[in-house]
């Protein structure tokens, strides 16, 4: 997904595991006040960030080794109200 961003050329954020936590803040409030980041890239597995997506318009859950229990968590962590 991250190499087809880059291919054309969009702008995107991603926060995984291995953000450190002051970058997450900084990526959270880039999302919601620039307009030109196309896609933010979330991992279910970041775990525990209390992250609000209510400003997002679509969210799509990709994962390989899609679980159920996992994505509805996330939903829950990542408050996709």
């Amino acid at each position: 997904m991250e190499e087809y961003l880059a291919y054309r050329q969009y702008k995107y954020l991603r926060l995984d595991g291995s953000s450190k936590i002051h970058d997450r803040r900084d990526m959270v409030e880039d999302w919601q006040t620039r307009s030109e980041i196309f896609v933010f890239l979330l991992s279910t597995r970041a775990g525990g960030l209390g992250i609000n997506l209510t400003a997002a318009d679509t969210v799509i859950f990709y994962d390989s080794d899609w679980n159920p229990t996992v994505d509805q968590q996330a939903s829950i962590q990542y408050n996709l109200s």
